[in-house]
């Protein structure tokens, strides 16, 4: 079986921040003759101002296609698929007309390996049909309260589906180790030569010449337990603070009244690693819940391939990270502590980077590619 054809279905824009997803797609599509990367579909039925801007998105991304144009990097065999469907899901003559619109504008599916990050009702039945079907689990929807029973049933039916299912939680497998006991789990990884060496932000340089230290969270602000960090802020008067990210929610953007906090804003995928080596220890100061119980942040294996310690809440996978370089915490006395004690540094000066260097997405796609040589995929 010789399929010349990728075709993927990330959850956002290629022109998104560079996620999961976007390593995973860029670095498997090489290995095909065409690579077809889809815009996102969606999960979620939306109001009349959530479709107006979901027509504007598509609109502006439209013009984003271009290698030329688009921010992050693009494989020399993409080609981008962007084109109007009607954003509402679950409906049965809905889904028919947005699966035969995706059908003719999409690479022959039995032709093709795909790739899913998520599965709606109309995707599924071009899923289905794919030469090589591959699903990648990347968020724990099945314990989401913004998602329908009918999307959770469809991302069940996704995996009874599926030729190769990954996982980048331990958690997300168990809940469909019942149906599908052969879940790959596959965590984060981290592309060490983007990250290191590199080097500061000048800005940055300036505001921390006037501090002991610098600590740094880079994401969103979806899953930040946001009194831990002002908590954080407010006691440790004497480090800058430095967020890197296009904040959207009210709790962090409210951190901007205290004088040792830095907003970068967002921040390309060329860009980012100044940032991250501006700072001295990285922050991963989550909430703990159902949601992130499925979740591996992909930031922990950055700050380390900048060669920086961590900090992070009990996230179950990375509870046994614990090293000198990386501490787990809990409430505000906890993380300060564990800051304090990262600053001085009494861990090999190079152990970060080491630990950054045994879990590359280069390791974690000799994985997938064993998987797909195992099933002919590439004979």
């Amino acid at each position: 079986m010789n399929l010349p054809n990728f075709v993927a279905f990330p959850t956002v824009h290629w022109s998104h921040n560079w996620e999961r997803q976007h390593e995973l797609i860029f670095r498997a599509s090489e290995w095909f003759e065409r690579a077809y990367v889809h815009q996102p579909y969606g999960l979620i039925n939306y109001g009349v101002n959530e479709l107006l801007y979901k027509i504007h998105e598509y609109s502006a991304n439209k013009k984003k296609s271009a290698p030329a144009i688009v921010s992050n990097p693009v494989g020399k065999n993409f080609r981008f698929v962007n084109h109007l469907y009607l954003p509402f899901h679950y409906k049965k003559a809905i889904d028919r007309l947005n699966y035969y619109i995706l059908s003719k504008k999409a690479a022959p599916a039995e032709e093709s390996v795909v790739y899913a990050g998520y599965c709606n009702a109309f995707m599924l039945q071009y899923f289905r049909k794919g030469g090589f079907r591959w699903l990648d689990l990347f968020a724990r929807r099945q314990v989401s309260d913004q998602l329908s029973g009918k999307a959770k049933e469809v991302e069940r039916k996704a995996v009874e589906t599926a030729d190769l299912i990954t996982a980048d939680s331990r958690t997300t497998a168990e809940d469909y180790a019942n149906i599908r006991p052969d879940i790959v789990y596959l965590p984060q990884g981290a592309d060490v030569r983007r990250f290191y060496p590199a080097d500061g932000l000048e800005d940055i340089a300036r505001r921390a010449a006037s501090y002991s230290g610098v600590a740094g969270y880079m994401g969103t602000d979806l899953v930040v337990d946001v009194p831990l960090m002002e908590g954080i802020v407010e006691t440790c008067t004497d480090l800058l603070f430095v967020l890197i990210g296009g904040f959207r929610q009210e709790g962090l953007r409210r951190l901007k009244k205290y004088p040792n906090v830095c907003f970068t804003g967002r921040l390309g995928y060329f860009e980012l690693n100044k940032a991250l080596n501006s700072i001295d220890v990285g922050l991963i100061p989550y909430l703990i819940n159902d949601r992130t119980a499925g979740v591996f942040p992909t930031k922990y294996y950055e700050y380390l391939a900048c060669n920086k310690p961590v900090v992070t809440t009990p996230l179950p996978d990375l509870t046994d990270k614990v090293s000198g370089h990386v501490a787990v915490a809990e409430g505000t006395k906890g993380f300060v502590k564990a800051i304090y004690e990262l600053l001085e540094k009494n861990y090999e000066p190079r152990a970060p980077l080491l630990e950054a260097m045994e879990n590359t997405w280069t390791k974690r796609l000799e994985i997938i590619k064993d998987e797909l040589a195992r099933k002919n995929i590439f004979s």
